[in-house]
């Protein structure tokens, strides 16, 4: 709950404080920037949108400060900008939070582009950008009978930090480096108070925007790791 609050009145204090567009002066020599498609990347996944639409925020930096910056939403189909060289940094509420990975975490997007140049009288087109996942997820999954034969159960994830997960929940991990790793453990007991615990596993190949999905077979008690 105080995620989610934090997360609300973050997204309202940044979509309040996006710049409106400038009135620039007469003599100014200045083109046009359009942005055609934001694109987030999940598994290695893109699911597509116009930027106007996106649920992202698009900074538009000049010499690493913000020259403007636009809320969800509130992309122009056109920006009018003086012409220079300038940069693109986009990125979801998430990649603000002072601590996003408070509780279960949150997905991180974020991209920061190479330098355009916008030239005078001139219209410069970026067809797509592609927004990746720059953390990574553990999700648990359960069979329906499991619940038949275990009345409670506790499953952990660790990474940088351990998470208790339930079926159907995701905990986001940081993704700092090639040799990031996260292990998994189940503990269940039975309805006559018998406790089970499979052995649990470790995944050393860790992709950052990746999912991955622990599901648990009651056939053979093992785990199964997938993306």
């Amino acid at each position: 709950m105080k995620q989610t609050i934090l997360y609300l009145l973050l997204g309202t204090f940044l979509l309040a404080s996006c710049q409106q567009e400038e009135t620039l002066p007469d003599n100014t020599a200045t083109g046009y920037l359009v942005l055609e498609s934001i694109d987030v990347q999940v598994n290695q996944q893109t699911v597509s949108s116009r930027a106007v639409d996106a649920d992202l925020y698009v900074d538009i930096l000049q010499e690493d400060a913000i020259f403007r910056q636009y809320g969800p939403g509130m992309v122009p189909d056109r920006i009018e900008l003086p012409e220079g060289t300038y940069r693109l940094h986009v990125y979801n509420a998430a990649a603000t939070l002072p601590d996003p990975y408070d509780g279960n975490g949150v997905a991180i997007f974020e991209y920061t582009g190479e330098p355009i140049t916008v030239e005078a009288n001139g219209t410069t087109l970026i067809e797509e950008i592609e927004v990746p996942m720059i953390n990574f997820g553990v999700t648990l999954q359960l069979p329906e009978e499991f619940n038949t034969f275990f009345e409670n159960y506790a499953f952990t994830v660790t990474s940088d930090r351990s998470v208790e997960l339930k079926e159907g929940e995701t905990a986001y991990f940081p993704y700092n480096s090639d040799k990031v790793t996260f292990s998994y453990s189940l503990k269940a007991t039975n309805a006559d108070g018998e406790e089970s615990e499979p052995e649990g596993g470790t995944r050393n190949e860790v992709v950052s925007g990746t999912i991955y999905t622990v599901s648990y077979e009651m056939e053979t008690q093992s785990f199964h790791v997938a993306r």
